[in-house]
């Protein structure tokens, strides 16, 4: 009788400690915001451009045909106080913490405009995990503006899109806010940014009628990577210089590469599990710096006529294959010396953590070292197989 007492005293005692959360909201009262544009402003320092969704119209069951968010942007020197002001227009309370996306304009980088950062790594109901985009050619707000066909919402399309980028073959940095600052911090390291772009007419982008086309009148597409020197932007590298910054940094997850084995004829290696090492240290007052990769890939096209069966064949192929691979990452990294000379690969971080007595002597000039480096690239591939083929029709094409 004792112990079934003590049980329903503590069981009646536990129900005041079942409150709810301090700071819940109906969802009734809420807008979730799901991307930010920021933009050099004309009477102020900045114009704000947030996208709040229409959580309604993005589920193909209770869409009316309404549009699928609303865009509103405002002007002035803070983008907290942008932020706060923001129900001048809306009228629900709006959610910063799912934001998947920041666009920044390119007008914004150059200027070296980016203090607002703080804001965003400091305020406690913003996450850390949104893609960081820069607009190329083009105002970061007319990026929120386009809609799809799918996702309907530019930001969470965005968001998709680079994800299965990052999976499939590569050519976005995959930059957070952490990644950003660590960067911009650093000695040893330049940052980065993926770098975005509206192809097609951004004033047609902006209506309902954009997604409902086969061909879209205006689509954002992944452009290029953007290379800083501290905060301010100073140029851009291709997609395919982004996956082989990607490949050094140790990131690339899958890939795709079209090799040369005889004139005009190609094969097509699916590149599956990839690990990168870097060494470096200074001798002599120069920077010497090693990049080990190793790579595993499988065929999976091909347009010389080869009998897959023979082992040389294989032990040819995989040679091509590691000297496309060097030559792609020695190109990349030649040109970022000559060009820009600005360490993005964090070959400076590697040479302090591996020789850190001779890199405190040169730490405020590493930006010459690194642009007179000897850069030496080792690649070791392996073809593992040929897809569900061996020998190919083309061996037996008459001829």
């Amino acid at each position: 009788m004792y112990n079934r007492k003590c049980g329903l005293a503590a069981a009646f005692l536990s129900v005041f400690l079942l409150t709810g959360c301090w700071d819940q909201r109906e969802l009734s009262t809420i807008s979730v915001v799901t991307g930010m544009a920021v933009d050099k402003g004309e009477k102020g320092k900045y114009i704000l451009t947030i996208e709040a969704v229409n959580a309604q119209e993005l589920n193909n069951r209770t869409a009316s045909g309404f549009a699928p968010s609303t865009v509103y942007g405002l002007e002035g020197d803070s983008l907290e106080g942008l932020a706060q002001k923001m129900n001048v227009a809306f009228s629900r309370n709006l959610i910063y913490s799912h934001m998947k996306t920041l666009i920044i304009s390119e007008k914004v980088a150059k200027k070296g405009m980016l203090d607002f950062l703080d804001f965003l790594e400091r305020d406690r109901e913003i996450r850390d995990d949104f893609n960081i985009l820069i607009a190329r050619g083009v105002k970061a707000s007319d990026i929120l503006r386009v809609t799809y066909q799918f996702q309907k919402s530019s930001p969470l399309k965005l968001h998709a899109q680079l994800d299965s980028m990052v999976k499939n073959w590569g050519g976005d940095p995959d930059v957070r806010l952490n990644d950003m600052i660590e960067a911009l911090t650093s000695t040893g390291r330049e940052p980065v940014m993926a770098a975005v772009t509206i192809k097609g007419n951004p004033k047609k982008g902006k209506s309902i009628e954009n997604m409902q086309k086969v061909t879209p009148d205006a689509i954002v597409t992944l452009d290029s990577m953007a290379i800083f020197k501290a905060q301010k932007l100073k140029g851009f590298l291709n997609l395919n210089d982004t996956r082989n910054y990607i490949w050094i940094e140790d990131k690339l997850r899958r890939t795709s590469l079209t090799v040369p084995c005889k004139k005009n004829h190609y094969f097509d290696a699916r590149v599956y599990d990839n690990g990168t090492k870097v060494e470096g240290y200074l001798d002599n007052g120069k920077a010497r710096i090693t990049v080990r990769v190793r790579t595993e890939a499988y065929l999976n096209g091909t347009q010389c006529a080869a009998d897959l069966v023979k082992v040389e064949v294989y032990k040819k192929y995989e040679d091509l294959l590691e000297k496309t691979i060097k030559k792609n990452l020695l190109n990349t990294i030649t040109k970022v010396q000559k060009q820009y000379g600005l360490d993005i690969f964090g070959f400076g971080e590697k040479v302090r953590q591996q020789d850190y007595q001779d890199y405190k002597k040169v730490e405020n000039n590493w930006e010459y070292y690194f642009k007179n480096a000897e850069i030496n690239v080792n690649v070791t591939a392996r073809l593992r197989r040929s897809g569900i083929r061996t020998k190919s029709y083309l061996t037996n094409i008459k001829k």
